[in-house]
């Protein structure tokens, strides 16, 4: 008797354990004032890059997806930089905030024009409509499960109708005036461009830079979306659960897009600054191939003391794009002109300081983590 009594003692003081202990809270939504204030106030003054910026040129961004998912890479914050390819990222890790920090102000401008479709938009479908300006029509599938090939077949197929894409750019300029941001006439300007820019190229937009000439190995829009991970298909429009979670972020303010210089003296610690005010580290770092443009100058020690001030957890990465048109990177994916590459934060920073970071080649070929 006495040891049954035991167990029954021991099996209660579990179950209230188990019920005593808080469970995990969701992140707090972000009031709309108080995004229109970080939008502003983390931001710097925008310079140059001679690219429009529109879509990514990174054919193999998600080949880095199977290593965060063994990573277990997940929560925290996120700072990245460039277009809609983020969202893939943000969508995988889960984080409690993104910031996504661009030396062009066209480029948080495009990702308010993205945060107005994203409230609009209920499905993949209707924010691809939007996008596009352009009816999706499936003949007798439902487009909550269809492929993001059929959703894009749709949109490829549309007559473009005038009118529609009017209404629809107007929607979109209403929804971002209703936050009572602190936007210029010429901001709204460059959303209208950025908006017929999706809206005249369709699926098979492509990147552009504007003072070299046109390469035929960047990819569509269309290609973009429909890359895989190495087995799957994994952007974020790939499933109606990635945009969902997607969506609820945008809906509630925790997608802030800064205007920010890399090596700039201001928006990295601003963003650094925030994200200590909150408590929240930082686990993914998506440079892109920014980091070419700064090794070898005076900006890069800039950039690394911006990098060091960020919050930083301790299993923290980075995810690096490089361009393999001149020595191939021993990572490089057949067929691929750019390979993405994930690695740990620390240990380039250990690096960093220790003057093992020769060469750009070191900072992007050293402890890669692979599949």
């Amino acid at each position: 008797m006495g040891h049954k009594l035991a167990a029954l003692l021991v099996l209660a003081l579990t179950s209230w354990s188990t019920l005593a202990e808080p469970a995990l809270s969701a992140p707090a939504p972000i009031p709309l004032s108080e995004f229109g204030r970080l939008v502003d106030s983390l931001s710097e003054p925008e310079g140059y890059f001679d690219t429009d910026n529109f879509v990514s040129n990174e054919a193999g961004y998600l080949r880095v997806l199977p290593a965060m998912r063994r990573l277990a890479l997940s929560g925290g914050a996120y700072v990245g930089v460039g277009p809609d390819q983020n969202f893939s990222y943000i969508a995988e890790l889960g984080p409690e905030l993104a910031f996504i920090v661009d030396i062009r102000r066209q480029n948080a401008l495009e990702h308010l024009y993205f945060k107005a479709l994203f409230q609009l938009s209920a499905t993949r479908a209707a924010y691809l409509e939007r996008l596009f300006g352009r009816r999706i029509r499936l003949a007798g599938q439902n487009a909550e499960t269809a492929p993001i090939r059929v959703l894009l077949d749709a949109a490829t197929s549309a007559a473009r109708d005038a009118r529609l894409e009017t209404a629809m750019q107007v929607e979109a300029r209403a929804t971002i005036r209703a936050w009572n941001l602190a936007l210029r006439d010429a901001d709204f300007a460059a959303l209208d461009l950025v908006a017929r820019a999706f809206m005249e190229g369709g699926p098979e937009l492509k990147f552009t830079s504007y003072n070299r000439g046109p390469r035929s190995y960047h990819p569509t829009f269309r290609q973009l979306l429909e890359e895989t991970d190495g087995a799957v298909q994994a952007n974020y429009l790939a499933r109606e659960e990635k945009f969902r979670r997607l969506r609820v972020m945008h809906l509630e303010n925790r997608i802030i897009p800064v205007v920010g210089d890399f090596a700039g003296p201001r928006a990295f610690q601003n963003v650094a600054r925030e994200l200590r005010r909150r408590g929240v580290s930082l686990r993914c770092f998506y440079a892109s191939n920014v980091e070419f443009y700064l090794f070898g100058s005076e900006a890069w020690e800039r950039y690394v003391r911006n990098v060091r001030a960020l919050p930083l957890d301790p299993a923290a990465c980075i995810i690096r794009s490089y361009a393999n048109t001149g020595q191939p990177h021993p990572a490089q994916v057949a067929g691929y002109y750019m390979t993405t590459v994930i690695q740990r934060l620390d240990g380039f920073l250990r690096r960093e300081a220790t003057g093992e970071n020769r060469s750009y080649w070191d900072v992007v070929t050293r402890d890669c983590i692979l599949r």
